[in-house]
């Protein structure tokens, strides 16, 4: 009997032993869970209202698109750990009081530690009244040369993209090449307060690759609509060709179209803007021998990764703006000075950006320069796209570098 009860309990056991031994080799063998991915906060700082809108919209479109794409590619890593990009949107309204009432809830209520975004100078200085003082790392789209805005004054501050001196010496160097009868040049910029800075900078480029400026600069100020009168001045110093330094494509359309009426048929160029969006304010008649900095993202020239984003923005947005790629560029600059630094210190992520000589970015390898030109080695100089407007078509014709010593 106890036999056969031992027997009994023996087969019991190896009957349990074979249905749990799968099921402990699977625990054993299992790899463990991946950690939840943790998050780093980013503030996004954009004209969503007032002037300006029209391009910063799409640039924090841009922005949204950066935070969808590098999550999706394994966000930010630091010493191992994934951090995904939340991102924090607030309204500048297009003017100094609303940057520093959006700056100061991103950094003192949302307690973010990294600001991207902003163009315009006022505004953008705005901003750094909040962000410099609280050592905040500051990243933004576009820098017009005023040292208030970007100088050793404000230390936090990067430029995530080639700017107005670079984009301006782009222009000026193809000029030479496209219009070599054109030695004569006239400046025309916003009422800014950048002239003082930018004027001189400029006038030694233009210099630098044979061209002569004439008159002195002529300003507009940001709520000019009719610019009959504006680009009459310009006209009286009797250019060969007029460069727009800075402007929203609506203004500069309605200038190269007051130009083309008054007869004036040299060439005229702005640095950073579509040309198709120029087009559409200057009228088909007008828009001939006009020439920019931006991307034509249907072209094969095109690199990399402005083929992988152009469907997402496509999609996404039903439209693809040369300012959607603003956005994108700024947020992917922050994530790349965090996993140069591993820290999400920003003093330790401003150190190892300003170690940093060259970066990849959706334009092509840029290197980071501008010590000599802003006191500053923080500008990243990409490589811009030279794009071309002839009979209200536009195309793209090559892409060129600048690096601001």
């Amino acid at each position: 009997m106890k036999k056969n009860l031992v027997t009994v309990l023996l087969g019991v056991c190896a009957v349990l032993s074979l249905v749990a031994l799968p099921f402990l080799a699977g625990r054993v063998l299992a790899a463990p869970a991946e950690p939840a991915p943790k998050t780093v906060d980013i503030g996004m700082l954009a004209a969503l209202t007032g002037w300006g809108s029209a391009a910063e919209v799409p640039i924090s479109q841009g922005a949204v698109v950066a935070q969808e794409y590098l999550n999706q590619k394994g966000g930010i890593k630091i010493k191992g750990v994934q951090y995904n990009i939340r991102l924090h949107i607030e309204d500048t309204k297009g003017t100094a009081d609303g940057a520093v009432a959006a700056a100061t809830k991103l950094v003192y209520s949302d307690k973010v530690k990294f600001v991207v975004g902003t163009v315009v100078p006022n505004v953008m200085e705005g901003a750094q009244t909040v962000t410099e003082p609280a050592k905040v790392l500051f990243v933004t789209a576009y820098n017009s040369g005023v040292p208030s805005q970007y100088s050793p004054k404000t230390p936090y501050t990067f430029v995530g993209q080639a700017a107005t001196i670079e984009g301006t010496a782009i222009c000026m160097k193809y000029l030479r090449e496209a219009y070599p009868k054109a030695k004569k040049l006239a400046f025309i910029f916003p009422d800014d307060g950048s002239i003082p800075y930018l004027g001189p900078v400029l006038k030694r480029r233009a210099g630098e690759v044979g061209l002569t400026v004439v008159g002195d600069p002529v300003k507009w100020p940001d709520t000019t609509i009719d610019f009959t009168a504006i680009v009459a001045r310009v006209l009286a110093s009797q250019p060969d060709a007029i460069a727009m330094v800075n402007g929203w494509p609506q203004a500069l359309g309605s200038m190269l179209k007051a130009a083309r009426e008054q007869g004036f048929t040299g060439p005229m160029f702005a640095p950073h803007n579509a040309a198709p969006e120029v087009a559409q304010s200057a009228g088909l008649a007008a828009s001939n021998d006009y020439f920019t900095t931006s991307i034509t993202p249907n072209d094969p020239a095109m690199t990399p990764m402005i083929k992988q984003l152009a469907p997402r923005l496509q999609a996404k947005y039903g439209n693809i703006s040369y300012y959607h790629f603003w956005g994108f560029q700024v947020v992917d600059v922050c994530r790349q000075g965090m996993e140069a630094a591993q820290s999400l210190d920003p003093t330790a992520v401003k150190a190892a950006l300003e170690k940093i000589e060259t970066l990849p970015t959706l334009y092509g390898t840029a290197r980071m320069g501008g010590l000599e030109t802003y006191g500053i080695k923080h500008t990243v100089c990409n490589p811009l796209p030279i794009q071309d407007l002839q009979k209200g078509i536009s195309k793209h014709v090559k892409w060129v570098t600048f690096v601001s010593p």
